[in-house]
């Protein structure tokens, strides 16, 4: 029986009861094939770069540079030093709110914020850490200084000021 020149119902492609062949299965079983590949390749390279990323947890220096980095910015601490007898944290920082232009109200205010949050931040993250000092220079010129102890509240981390922005 046809219908129309081009269509056959005994031709049709489709027919119902139609074993599937060899043929047909290789392009998805390819594809299948093909995606787990590279889901395995992926898993693995996150893994590989996992690995070489990690910071060693014995060294509480690393953590405390890396909570000074995550408020001051990721090329700002110069240096991070831990004492494990004291319990003492030293991180010096290159500021990034820091401006020579800015009136040197308004410079205290940002460093002592910049490091306010940094010296809180170490202390909440790192049990290890009694207390903590964040230098702040620009160029070789030191600017301020932080110092935190733990159980200490944030309003009352002591800020020294140095350099062009001791008050007069």
């Amino acid at each position: 029986m046809r219908i129309g020149r081009r269509f056959s119902l005994a031709r049709s492609r489709g027919r119902r009861g139609a074993r599937p062949t060899v043929g047909s299965l290789v392009g998805p079983l390819l594809w299948t094939v093909g995606v787990l590949v590279v889901a395995a390749l992926l898993v693995s390279l996150d893994r590989v770069w996992q690995a070489r990323n990690r910071i060693e947890p014995c060294d509480p220096a690393f953590r405390v540079a890396g909570a000074v980095r995550s408020i001051s910015g990721s090329d700002s601490v110069r240096r991070a030093a831990f004492d494990p007898s004291s319990g003492a944290a030293q991180v010096d920082v290159t500021s990034r709110y820091y401006k020579s232009g800015r009136s040197a109200t308004d410079n205290r205010e940002y460093l002592a914020t910049e490091g306010r949050l940094g010296a809180q931040l170490v202390l909440s993250s790192e049990p290890s850490v009694r207390q903590v000092t964040v230098r702040f220079f620009t160029g070789r010129t030191l600017l301020a200084t932080v110092t935190a102890r733990q159980g200490q509240e944030y309003g009352r981390f002591a800020v020294e000021y140095a350099g062009p922005l001791v008050p007069r």
